[in-house]
């Protein structure tokens, strides 16, 4: 089969929404692409695609899970026929692709023959997509303990000199943000398995799938902004989810669907579309949103990523005349007003440093997630023009702002929104602004105000069920 015939056919894969087409350019290009038996045809050819670890075995058992259920008609009764192959044999197929995990964590001295052959003896159905990835689920198992896993870190971090040591070091670094997150997800399955009969998910559940799914996962499109609604939007946003929760606990039950989808706003000035939704699961449904957006430095492309509710309805329910956002907080600015907050807030949270490492650990187990959303403050949105206090000089300013709070967000907690009026400052230059000195204590009781409004409706709704 010559290279040609090889791309055709991993076009193919493409064409029916198994692959994307960075997986099917890195295909193409890989050792023994042209082998007949692994391209013979598209059941074989993303079995092989999963052995190469080109695509991981969460991302089909995902994709079915979507698949499967819906309604066939022309092409999604050719990618069914496919996944009702492949399913089987992958399963059949998970051990032995694990093992060679192990065999290379082996090889390179992270693992001893005890622990590789005691994972090696575990059953396995769904396969392991990296060396990290078998690191994290023997801490996750207590194969290898965190103690253990401890001293196997700063071992490494040691021997970064040696040949190889760079390659161990972003393997282990890897494997601490995978088990993180697995912790965080097992967890809220768990506590959404315990209130299955309650109205409202407790809070480890919404964080859970907050936490993990506000990132920044590139999905592409050419050509115009997708639709709220289109058919390949619900698809991503279905998949990311599945492939959040999936990869962290491929036995969870329940999968998040989404629900009620409508379109909050479209900002033609910046080619943004916020929309609104619904994620049900174990039969609750949690309000939703997500942000399309072009992607930058890539022209005609186009990602979706989760964001707060609140926050998209207060940005894209108003556009303005020019087509863009309509809360310009006048007459200071939006660019000007987030500058000044991030200024007053991000100059007192060095001592979190460590702390907000722990955070940025859980984003990093899931690859394209925007490290700015992982940050204390992740979002902030002036709510219309500012109160003139002074003249030119001083305004009062109503702001909705998106916080992860540091500890809470290491145990995959939710984002909290944050609303309140702060007052505005021109600085000495006379061109920038600054927060008032009473900015901490109005920040403080705007927290406290908000966490309380918060308690009230969780309160409320409960009482209602």
């Amino acid at each position: 089969m010559t290279t040609t015939d090889a791309v055709s056919c991993f076009s193919r894969l493409e064409a029916l929404g198994l692959i994307d087409d960075e997986q099917c350019a890195n295909a193409a290009v890989r050792p023994r692409r042209d082998d007949a038996e692994a391209m013979g045809d598209p059941a074989r050819q993303l079995i092989w695609m999963v052995s190469q670890r080109i695509v991981s075995h969460a991302d089909v058992v995902a994709i079915a899970q979507q698949s499967l259920n819906a309604v066939e008609d022309g092409p999604q009764r050719e990618r069914n026929a496919v996944l009702l192959e492949v399913l089987p044999r992958l399963e059949a197929l998970s051990a032995s692709l694990d093992a060679q995990l192990f065999d290379a964590l082996l090889a390179d001295g992270l693992i001893t023959q005890d622990q590789c052959a005691r994972m090696k003896a575990r059953p396995s159905t769904l396969a392991l997509d990296s060396e990290a990835h078998a690191l994290a689920v023997m801490v996750d198992s207590g194969v290898l303990a965190e103690s253990g896993f401890d001293t196997l870190m700063a071992r490494v971090e040691s021997e970064q000199a040696r040949d190889g040591g760079a390659r161990r070091m972003r393997i282990m670094e890897d494997a601490h943000a995978r088990f993180i997150a697995i912790r965080a997800v097992r967890q809220a399955v768990i506590d959404a398995s315990q209130s299955a009969n309650k109205r409202r998910l407790p809070v480890s559940i919404l964080g859970a799938v907050a936490m993990l799914f506000v990132g920044y996962h590139v999905y592409a499109w050419m050509g115009a902004v997708p639709g709220c609604d289109d058919l390949s939007t619900r698809h991503t946003v279905n998949g990311m989810i599945s492939r959040v929760v999936g990869s962290a606990d491929p036995g969870s039950a329940g999968m998040p669907r989404l629900s009620q989808i409508r379109e909050v706003g479209y900002a033609p000035a910046r080619e943004q579309r916020g929309c609104s939704a619904n994620l049900e699961v174990m039969g609750e449904s949690i309000p939703y949103a997500y942000v399309i957006a072009p992607v930058e430095g890539k022209g005609g492309r186009f990602s979706i990523g989760g964001a707060q509710p609140a926050l998209v309805e207060a940005r894209f329910g108003k556009i303005g005349e020019d087509g863009d956002f309509g809360n310009k907080a006048e007459p200071i600015g939006r660019v000007q007003l987030e500058a000044a907050m991030r200024a007053a807030l991000e100059s007192k949270r060095s001592a979190l440093a460590d702390v907000m490492a722990g955070a940025a650990a859980v984003e990093a187990a899931f690859a394209g997630i925007d490290l700015d959303r992982t940050r204390e403050i992740a979002d902030i949105e002036p709510l219309g023009a500012c109160r003139v206090l002074r003249g030119g000089a001083s305004y009062a300013c109503r702001v909705m702002v998106e916080r992860n709070d540091p500890m809470l967000s290491m145990f995959g907690q939710p984002s909290e929104i944050v609303e309140g009026e702060f007052t505005f400052e021109r600085a000495q230059d006379g061109k920038a602004w600054q927060v008032s000195e009473d900015f901490g204590d109005a920040f403080a009781r705007a927290l406290a105000e908000s966490r309380a409004r918060t308690e009230r409706d969780e309160k409320n709704a409960a009482e209602e069920s």
